[in-house]
């Protein structure tokens, strides 16, 4: 009978253990990045104003606006932001 309540006890705390090492894991792949490239030259991310995006500041798509800068994920990002600014 004993022997049953142990096995018991351990397995609840693998249960736990897992879910907890899951959790980690899973919670990590979730987290978006701020910066990416090589270790020592960080690239800045920024965010697409039109699908949300987060883009590599260096090589993507962008459009200047008075002081702003936008930057894009795709072309077609960057024209659906330019019409909607002509419509507005």
């Amino acid at each position: 009978m004993w022997r049953f309540f142990v096995l018991g006890i351990l397995l609840i705390i693998v249960y736990f253990m897992v879910k907890s090492a899951l959790r980690g894991l899973l919670g990590k792949d979730r987290e978006i990045a701020k910066s990416v490239g090589s270790p020592g030259n960080p690239s800045e991310m920024m965010q697409d104003p039109v699908c949300g995006m987060f883009v590599p500041k260096e090589g993507s798509f962008f459009l200047s606006q008075g002081d702003r800068t936008f930057f894009f994920c795709s072309e077609t990002c960057r024209a659906s932001y330019q019409k909607k600014l002509g419509a507005s």
